[in-house]
């Protein structure tokens, strides 16, 4: 597990400790939330993504070509990957 050091005001260190009292939890698990919250809004909901008409022709092109062995590889050792376990 990796350990993140960050910088915050005085004030937003109150207020994550302000949170953990009173949810009960820890800053970590707060900060966690948060992340994964801000994730999930990046990555995994369904935005339209404007493309110029050559980046959208070649991201077609991408798409639609057969996969490569080593692609075929790495997304098999994806499949094995556990879930983030948060």
């Amino acid at each position: 597990m990796s350990v993140l050091k960050i910088r915050i005001s005085d004030d937003e260190a109150a207020w994550l400790d302000a949170l953990a009292r009173m949810q009960g939890t820890t800053k970590t698990q707060i900060v966690r939330s948060a992340l994964r919250k801000v994730f999930e809004e990046n990555f995994l909901d369904n935005k339209t993504i404007l493309l110029p008409k050559d980046q959208y022709q070649a991201l077609v092109d991408l798409v639609g070509s057969p996969l490569k062995s080593l692609e075929m590889e790495d997304r098999k050792r994806l499949q094995k990957v556990p879930d983030w376990d948060l």
